[in-house]
C-alpha cells in the first residue's frame, strides 16, 4: 500500500502543479541518485544502451516523478532530460547553488538549451537579465523551486510562476485542498488555485503584491477566507448565472468543510 504523507498530493495532476522548497538532504540525495544511474544517464544521452533500470527509471530516480511525467506532457526527450540532470550535477558537485547566475552564465549554448526545454521556457535563456532567484530555479527539476524574495511567486528564468497552497501553508490546509480537489478538472483547479493565491498573496501591480487581510502561514486565516468567500457569493448570487453560483458554493463548502476537521 502507498503511504502519503498528509499535506501531500494525492494525485498525479496535483503533483504536476504542486512546488516544495528544497530540504537539508535534497541536493545529495540528487547527487548520490545520480552516481547510483552511472553510465545508464549517459547512456541515455548518446543513445546507447545499458543492462539494469531503464533510462526511464534512471531519470525518475534522480530527476524525480514530477520532472519526468511533466516533461513527458511537454515533448521533452530523454537526451535533453539527461543533458539537463548532467547540468545539475555539476551545479551541485561544484556548489554553484550560492552563484546560479554566474553558474548559467559559464554553460554552454547546448546545455542552456537543454535546461530551457526542460523548464518549458518560449525564449532563449537571457542571463544577464534574470534574476538569482530566477537563475536558482532554473537549476531545480520540476516540483521543487524557491521564493528567495517571499513574494508568493517563484520566478524561473524570466517567467512568473504562482503555486497554490503556498509552501508556508500548514499541514493540514494542504491537505484539505488536495482532499477538496482530488476528483476536480484541471482547469476547475487552476481556476480557484488562482482565486486563493491572489487571495492570500494580493493582486501584483507593477512588480510589487497589493497587500491582503491573509496569512499564509495561519490556518484560522484560510478558514476565514473560504468564510468570506462563501459570505461574498451569496451577496452577488443575482448577478452570476446558477450554474456559477452552484459550482462556487460546492466548492467551498467541501474546502470549508476540509479545514475545520
Amino acid at each position: 500500500m502507498d503511504i502519503r504523507a498528509v499535506g501531500q498530493p494525492i494525485t498525479a495532476s496535483q503533483r504536476r502543479s504542486y512546488s516544495q522548497t528544497p530540504d537539508s538532504g535534497f541536493y545529495q540525495t540528487f547527487q548520490s541518485a545520480f552516481a547510483a544511474a552511472g553510465g545508464r544517464v549517459e547512456g541515455t544521452a548518446s543513445g546507447a544502451s545499458a543492462a539494469g533500470p531503464t533510462s526511464a527509471e534512471a531519470l525518475e530516480a534522480i530527476l524525480g516523478r514530477t520532472h519526468v511525467e511533466l516533461s513527458a506532457l511537454r515533448g521533452v526527450d530523454s537526451d535533453s532530460q539527461a543533458r539537463y540532470a548532467q547540468v545539475l550535477d555539476e551545479a551541485y558537485g561544484s556548489g554553484a547553488m550560492g552563484n546560479a547566475r554566474q553558474f548559467l552564465g559559464s554553460l554552454s549554448a547546448e546545455e542552456l538549451e537543454a535546461v530551457r526545454r526542460n523548464h518549458c521556457l518560449a525564449d532563449p535563456i537571457d542571463v544577464g537579465a534574470i534574476s538569482e532567484e530566477g537563475a536558482r530555479n532554473l537549476l531545480l527539476p520540476e516540483g521543487y523551486g524557491v521564493d528567495m524574495n517571499r513574494d508568493g511567486f517563484e520566478e524561473v528564468g524570466a517567467a512568473l510562476v504562482a503555486h497554490f497552497p503556498p509552501r508556508e501553508a500548514p499541514a493540514a490546509v494542504r491537505e484539505a485542498w488536495f482532499q477538496t480537489t482530488a476528483s476536480m478538472e484541471d482547469g476547475d483547479v487552476l481556476t480557484y488555485s488562482l482565486m486563493m493565491h491572489g487571495a492570500v498573496h494580493g493582486l501584483r501591480i507593477d512588480g510589487q503584491n497589493v497587500p491582503t487581510a491573509y496569512k499564509a502561514d495561519d490556518i484560522d486565516s484560510y478558514r476565514r477566507l473560504v468564510s468570506d468567500f462563501l459570505s461574498a457569493l451569496e451577496a452577488h448570487r443575482g448577478q452570476i448565472s446558477s450554474a456559477q453560483y452552484e459550482r462556487d458554493k460546492d466548492f467551498f463548502t467541501r474546502l470549508s468543510g476540509f479545514l475545520q476537521a
